[in-house]
C-alpha cells in the first residue's frame, strides 16, 4: 500500500497533538492536585467524588448546627449557675430570718435584700442569648419569658412564654433540644404542701406541719385528684376522754388511735393538732390541692412577709416555711435542668468528636479517588515530554523524505 505525502504529514500532525494534549492533561493534574479534571477521566470515579463531596458539605453543617448548640446550652448553664447561687443565698437568709431574737428592723433589713435577689432572679428568668432571643421563652423566643403586673390580684410574676423546645440536628439521626421551657424549670415548681382544718365541733381546734417530711408523705399517699371526698378525714374525740380516732372520711377507713389529752398538742402524720375539745366532739380536716409556684413568686411573697410590720408570728413562721420549700423545690428543679443541659452538652460533645472521625474518613476517600499521586504524575509527566520530543523529531524526519533531497 502506498502512502501519500499528505497522509504521513497528518498522522505525524496527530502523533504530536496527543502527546501534546497528554503532556498538557498531566500538567494540569499537577497544577491543580487533581487527578479527576473532567467526569469522563473516570466516571465511576467522579460520581463517587460527588457523593463524599455531599457528604462532607453535610457533615459540615452538622458541625456548624453542633456549634450554635453548645453555645446556647452553655448560656443557659452559667444563668442555672447564677440562679442556683441567688436561690442558695435567700435560703440562707430566710433561715436567718427565722430566728425569733431578730427584730422587726433585722427582718425589715432581711427584706430589702430578699427584694434585690427577687429582681435578679426574674432579670435571670428573662435571660438573652447572643442572637437576642429569649432564653426560657419557648417558641415565643421574641419576647420575654415572665412578665410583672404589680396590679395582679394574684401572682404578680406570670410565665408568658410557651412550653416550646426548639431541635438542633447534629447528625442524621441526632436531635437534642438546645434550651428549656421557663415554665417547666421556674414556673411549675411545688409550692409547700399543706393541711388545714375545715371544720370542728370543738371548742377550738388548729393544726399546723412541724414535720414537713412526714407530712408530705402522707399527702401524696392519700390525696386522691378524682374524688375530693377522700382528701377529707375527721378527728373524733373518745370516751373516756383520753384518745381520738382519725377517719377518712371519703373511704370511712380508720387510720388510728391516739393518746389525747384536751388544751395539749398531738402529732399525726407530721401535723400538731391542738384540740380544746369533749368527749364526741369532732375536727375535720382536709388535704389541699398541690400547688405550683414560680421561684420569682416565691420570693415576692416572702419579701412582703418579712416587711410587714403587722403580721403575726404564726402567719410568718407559714410564710417563712413556705418560703423554704419552694427555693427547696425550685433548687431541685434547677439542678435537674442542669444536669438535663450538662447531658446534652455531652451528647453534643461526643456526636461531634464522632462527625469529626466521618469528616477525616471521607477526606481520605476522596482524597484516593480525586488527588493526583505526585510522584506517578511527575513521572508520567517525563513520560510524554519524552513521547513528546520523540513525535516531534519523527515529524520533522518525516517531512525531509524528497527525492530531491537525494539529487
Amino acid at each position: 500500500m502506498r502512502i501519500s505525502t499528505n497522509q504521513l504529514y497528518d498522522m505525524s500532525i496527530k502523533g504530536v497533538l496527543d502527546n501534546q494534549r497528554e503532556l498538557s492533561h498531566v500538567q494540569q493534574q499537577l497544577s491543580s492536585g487533581k487527578k479527576l479534571l473532567r467526569p469522563s477521566d473516570d466516571p465511576v470515579g467522579a460520581s463517587q467524588v460527588i457523593r463524599l463531596t455531599e457528604k462532607l458539605d453535610q457533615l459540615s453543617q452538622y458541625q456548624e448546627n453542633n456549634n450554635l448548640l453548645v453555645n446556647s446550652l452553655e448560656q443557659e448553664e452559667v444563668v442555672m449557675r447564677s440562679l442556683n447561687s441567688s436561690m442558695n443565698r435567700a435560703r440562707q437568709l430566710t433561715i436567718q430570718a427565722g430566728n425569733g431574737i431578730l427584730a422587726d428592723e433585722d427582718r425589715t433589713a432581711i427584706g430589702i435584700e430578699i427584694e434585690q435577689i427577687r429582681n435578679e432572679v426574674f432579670d435571670l428568668m428573662n435571660s438573652r442569648n447572643a442572637e437576642g432571643e429569649y432564653i426560657f421563652a419557648g417558641y415565643q423566643s421574641h419576647t420575654p419569658a415572665f412578665e410583672y403586673n404589680p396590679s395582679s390580684p394574684g401572682n404578680k410574676y406570670n410565665f408568658v412564654g410557651d412550653d416550646g423546645q426548639n431541635e438542633i440536628q447534629i447528625s442524621p439521626s441526632v436531635t437534642v433540644k438546645n434550651g428549656d421551657s421557663g415554665k417547666a424549670v421556674f414556673e411549675d415548681v411545688a409550692a409547700r404542701l399543706k393541711t388545714e382544718v375545715t371544720g370542728s365541733t370543738a371548742t377550738s381546734a388548729n393544726v399546723k406541719i412541724t414535720q414537713q417530711d412526714a407530712h408530705d408523705f402522707f399527702h401524696k399517699s392519700n390525696y386522691d385528684k378524682v374524688t375530693p371526698a377522700n382528701n377529707d378525714f375527721q378527728i373524733t374525740i373518745l370516751a373516756p376522754g383520753d384518745q381520738v380516732s382519725v377517719d377518712n372520711v371519703g373511704t370511712g377507713a380508720n387510720l388510728g388511735t391516739f393518746s389525747y389529752t384536751a388544751g395539749e398538742p398531738f402529732v399525726f402524720k407530721g401535723m400538731e393538732f391542738n384540740i380544746d375539745g369533749a368527749v364526741g366532739d369532732t375536727v375535720d380536716f382536709q388535704l389541699q390541692a398541690p400547688q405550683k409556684k414560680n421561684i420569682a413568686e416565691t420570693l415576692n411573697d416572702l419579701m412582703l412577709a418579712l416587711t410587714d410590720e403587722n403580721i403575726s408570728d404564726g402567719d410568718f413562721a407559714e410564710a417563712t416555711a413556705d418560703a423554704l420549700v419552694g427555693m427547696d423545690n425550685a433548687l431541685k428543679t434547677l439542678a435537674d435542668a442542669n444536669s438535663a443541659v450538662g447531658g446534652r452538652l455531652n451528647v453534643a460533645q461526643s456526636v461531634y468528636e464522632s462527625n469529626l472521625d466521618l469528616e477525616i474518613s471521607n477526606k481520605l476517600a476522596r482524597s484516593s479517588i480525586d488527588e493526583v499521586d505526585y510522584a506517578e504524575a511527575v513521572t508520567e509527566l517525563s513520560k510524554q515530554e519524552n513521547a513528546l520530543q520523540a513525535a516531534q523529531s519523527t515529524f520533522a524526519r518525516v517531512t525531509q523524505l524528497s527525492l530531491f533531497d537525494y539529487l
